[in-house]
């Protein structure tokens, strides 16, 4: 016997009526749920809170990211406005443009640095109270909290319009997205990079000079780190007591450096280094220096005999690894 269309109406209401209170949900938990199907959905939800909660600190991440890149580009665009890359002759007391501006944004404004071709530019900060060396490290350029941190230089070093320290040594974040020092990778075991890129532009608020590069190496820096629990503390030259520890710092670099290049050396030369983290394990260093190119000398590099140091003191590899397992 047929069914009417009020009874099909009815008995199909009630087919979904009833699947409806079989069916069983995958992620809450309901009445009449056994043991494993409240284990099961108790691994669900842990899971599921942790996808939620990596998704916010990878979000998270990637806004820093955006933001920091945005600000150095909108500084560069900033600075490069008021400012040419060149010599600007003796230091004077009145800032150029450039920098009159950027200290308008932030006062603990020393420079910028530059290496052309690269993303290494953008502007240089110093901090002279207690946290100097550590307030940077996360805080972006306008003083926002930000893993990316800004490139500043060493709190000991001196850099007025009459006065610098021999050497410079200012310190930026190896970023993945090659921001600040994330370009220094680069040169790693890689002189033919080091041929296209062998100068650095550094302005101070008050000039413009060069620098050519000369070395660069991984540098530990914990004593445990080595065999003979000695370090090259390359960051504590700041200013040389003499041409004895001149020497001691010359010879330091050049043992450990991994190419070998045409710039010469000679006491009186000032000196500017870049540090950054090398991503090998932690407590690493990566360093390049260079040296202010002379008054009246060329600013040009001959990079055509620059080569690898075949001779290279390597940092005790073996030890490191054990310490890191």
């Amino acid at each position: 016997m047929a069914l009417s269309k009020d009874a099909k109406k009815a008995y199909k209401k009630a087919v979904k009526a009833k699947n409806k209170r079989q069916r069983k949900h995958w992620l809450f938990f309901r009445k009449g749920d056994g043991v494993k199907e409240i284990f099961s959905k108790l691994i669900t939800q842990v899971a599921l809170v942790v996808l939620i909660g990596c998704g916010v600190v990878l979000g998270n991440e990637a806004r820093l990211s955006l933001s920091a890149q945005f600000l150095s580009k909108s500084l560069t665009d900033l600075y490069h406005t008021f400012i040419h890359i060149e010599d600007k002759g003796d230091d004077n007391a009145d800032p150029m443009p450039g920098a009159k501006r950027l200290l308008q944004d932030n006062p603990e404004t020393i420079g910028w640095v530059r290496i052309a071709d690269t993303k290494v530019d953008g502007p240089v900060v110093q901090r002279k109270s207690a946290d100097g060396n550590e307030y940077y490290l996360k805080r972006s350029f306008d003083g926002k909290n930000n893993k990316a941190g800004t490139i500043f230089l060493d709190m000991r070093a001196t850099l007025t319009y009459s006065k610098r320290s021999d050497q410079l040594v200012i310190y930026g974040h190896n970023q993945k997205d090659r921001t600040m020092f994330g370009d220094l990778y680069n040169y790693k075991n890689n002189v033919d990079y080091y041929k296209k890129h062998p100068v650095i532009d550094f302005s101070s608020n008050y000039r413009s000079d060069k620098y050519k590069i000369f070395a660069y190496f991984v540098a530990p820096v914990t004593p445990n780190q080595t065999r003979d629990g000695v370090i090259f503390d390359y960051h504590n030259y700041i200013n040389f007591s003499g041409k004895a520890q001149y020497t001691d710092f010359v010879n330091h670099v050049a043992l450990r450096s991994q190419i070998i290049t045409d710039v010469d050396l000679e006491y009186g030369d000032e000196f500017l280094t870049l540090s950054t983290c090398s991503n090998e394990y932690d407590n690493l260093r990566f360093v390049v220096f260079s040296r202010k190119v002379r008054k009246g000398e060329d600013a040009s590099v001959d990079v055509g005999t620059a080569r690898m140091n075949p001779n290279v003191k390597e940092p005790d590899w073996d030890v490191i690894r054990r310490q890191y397992g």
